[in-house]
């Protein structure tokens, strides 16, 4: 057992979703850092009014220090998505993010934490050496000299502990939930969106799907449906079978939660750390298509373009030939099937088009079962 988990955690796998977590992360260390650096700018930081040290030892900056460190966090966030030193742009932005999480204990929130431990992930993971401004000058230099590119595979312990963490964030807030009567019971949901009436009569909900969100009866059954959610959503993503599933209900889990409640950078860091849960390979799907046909080539334009984890190779076919698409297993689907297979595994599209390929599935599967029945 400890041999083949040795082998798991030092297998070279591909860090593209790492990279594309890189790049969406930037502007999500951004937005955390907006209102910090705004009250700092208006003449207020965490030592204006109350705060706890963690530790009596723990270094605190001077005023103007302090700030520009804060400043240093947010260019640092822009170099990571840009991918102008990249690597040690994620960094500084983990560096910046945990200094000032560590300076108070009225500074501690979930999702601030979480935020550390994604930018940490990154910090150790070679997440340079794809879509990054470093990765083509990089590449330049070498093919100049006649060196071959770097590997863009490594070691995937990074990925598997980012894993293990996102899962975990789901799982301890479901079984915490669980246990909690009031949570399982409704009276916390109830509560909070109680509070946030005023909110919702402001948006564009009706009045009566306003008056049902407020209703304590409603929320006796929501809150069940939020617990059981979340452990699916940490079991789910662990099995290929349930995955495209959990992570489609993620989405929707996560805009809810933002809609209803202040949970500052969560909703969107989550959302955006569901791309680790992509296989860890590239160009392990075959497109084919008849380059004759001018839909075909515009789906090859738009793949060039959407394919952000670099799950799909273009090959041209022969004339007059469908679109089809080769998966890994060998499996061939063509025509609008193939369409819909393409856009469930392209980030952008892939929440609109997993049920479309769930319900195809399903759809035949129970076929052959009705047409042999007389």
């Amino acid at each position: 057992m400890l041999e083949r988990v040795d082998e798991l955690l030092g297998r070279p796998v591909s860090m593209r979703a790492m990279a594309l977590l890189r790049v969406l992360v930037g502007p999500i260390v951004l937005l955390h850092l907006r209102p910090i650096l705004g009250d700092a700018m208006d003449g207020r930081i965490y030592r204006d009014h109350f705060h706890e040290p963690y530790a009596s030892w723990y270094p605190e900056l001077p005023r103007a220090l302090y700030i520009g460190v804060l400043w240093l966090g947010a260019v640092a966030a822009v170099a990571m998505t840009l991918g102008v030193l990249a690597r040690a742009a994620t960094i500084t932005a983990w560096a910046v993010v945990t200094y000032d999480l560590f300076l108070s204990t009225t500074n501690f929130h979930n999702n601030r934490a979480y935020l550390v431990i994604v930018l940490a992930a990154l910090a150790v993971t070679p997440c340079d050496r794809e879509l990054a401004l470093d990765a083509r000058w990089r590449a330049a230099r070498r093919a100049r000299r006649g060196l071959p590119p770097l590997p863009t595979a490594s070691p995937g312990w990074p990925l598997w502990l980012l894993r293990f963490e996102a899962a975990t964030v789901y799982g301890a807030s479901g079984l915490s939930k669980l246990i909690d009567g009031d949570w399982f019971g409704g009276t916390v949901t109830w509560h909070r969106l109680v509070l946030v009436r005023d909110r919702l009569e402001a948006s564009v909900l009706p009045p009566w799907a306003i008056d049902i969100l407020t209703e304590r009866s409603f929320h006796t059954v929501a809150a069940k449906v939020i617990v059981l959610t979340e452990l699916f959503i940490a079991a789910g993503l662990w099995s290929r079978r349930t995955r495209d599933a959990a992570v489609w209900v993620a989405v929707c889990f996560h805009v809810a939660i933002q809609l209803s409640a202040r949970v500052q950078v969560f909703s969107y860091l989550a959302i955006a750390a569901l791309v680790i849960w992509a296989v860890p390979a590239t160009r392990d799907r075959v497109v084919t298509i008849d380059p004759a046909v001018p839909a075909h080539r515009r789906l090859a334009r738009a793949l060039a373009a959407l394919d952000w984890l670099a799950r799909f190779e273009v090959r041209d076919g022969a004339a007059g030939g469908a679109l089809a698409v080769t998966d890994r297993d060998g499996t061939v689907t063509y025509g609008w099937r193939a369409v819909a297979r393409i856009a469930s595994r392209l980030p952008l599209t892939a929440w609109f088009a997993l049920p479309v390929v769930a319900g195809d599935r399903i759809s035949r599967h129970v076929a052959p079962t009705r047409s042999a029945v007389p």
